[in-house]
């Protein structure tokens, strides 16, 4: 999958600052602030610690029945590693939450389609991530992961006019330049695939998944030394970084390849043709 674990850690953050009172009906009896952190707290622990998000979460449900915390339980389980069950509970959440509140549920709906998406299920999480843009046809990051699911589903076109939108929309959206650089790539549009790394590294310098695959197209296009360079500039830099291990591997294989120039040929002396071996 292209980044989609990184993906689901990123989206499950979104919205975590919206005021408490949009997810909890009875939060006009409340003070905002006061339960704003309590929420932002309980989406802490449940990172930090799932089951004990899990508990916290469910204590407060039982004290108020809200949403907010109904989300906070369901993140909880995200985080411990149950995709399936979490984005079930996110799709029930989404289906309670008001109708004229489309920015909120595209954002539940979005947290649901990644989780899906880690657990290969690529046409169900299409299904949610588009009705999470047509809830909210505005954001980027939408057709972002939209793209991802298509990206997993072979389906480089349609991602592709993802992409072009997320960036329409954002300009500098590094990550948009990202992924449509490994679409460019795959659909042999390696120009294409130089521009947008060139971009994401002017967006975002030094970025180390940018630089490895920056790497990668060098390697495509002959430039061997160039390809070497960036992979071992990511190793000096972020040495214990993922990264860092996939530029490793990438330089063995570049060693163990053999050079295009060292075919070995013989010559028939009896007719003078040059035999490849």
């Amino acid at each position: 999958m292209y980044q989609s674990q990184i993906r689901l850690g990123n989206i499950l953050w979104r919205g975590l600052f919206l005021t408490w009172f949009i997810l909890n009906p009875v939060a006009v009896h409340s003070s905002e602030s006061e339960q704003a952190i309590k929420y932002h707290a309980c989406l802490r622990l449940a990172e930090a610690n799932p089951i004990k998000g899990y508990k916290k979460g469910l204590e407060w449900y039982a004290v108020d029945g809200g949403i907010a915390a109904r989300h906070c339980m369901a993140v909880s389980i995200l985080f411990g590693g149950d995709n399936l069950n979490g984005a079930s509970r996110l799709e029930v959440l989404e289906r309670d939450i008001p109708k004229k509140k489309t920015v909120l549920r595209s954002q539940i709906l979005a947290q649901a389609g990644q989780a899906l998406l880690m657990e290969g299920l690529v046409d169900r999480s299409s299904q949610l991530l588009t009705k999470a843009i047509n809830l909210n046809p505005e954001n980027p990051e939408l057709y972002l992961d939209r793209a991802t699911a298509r990206m997993d589903q072979l389906k480089y076109i349609q991602a592709l006019h993802d992409l072009n939108q997320a960036i329409a929309l954002d300009p500098n959206f590094g990550d948009a330049y990202l992924y449509r650089a490994y679409v460019k790539r795959d659909i042999n549009d390696i120009a294409g695939a130089v521009t947008d790394i060139k971009r994401v590294l002017e967006l975002l310098p030094g970025l180390p998944i940018a630089v490895l695959e920056r790497g990668s197209l060098k390697e495509l296009i002959g430039d061997k030394n160039g390809a070497r360079k960036d992979w071992e500039t990511i190793i000096k830099q972020v040495p214990s970084s993922k990264e860092a291990k996939a530029a490793r591997i990438k330089i063995i294989g570049l060693d163990e390849k053999k050079p295009d120039d060292k075919i070995k040929k013989s010559v028939n002396t009896s007719n003078g043709s040059v035999l490849e071996k």
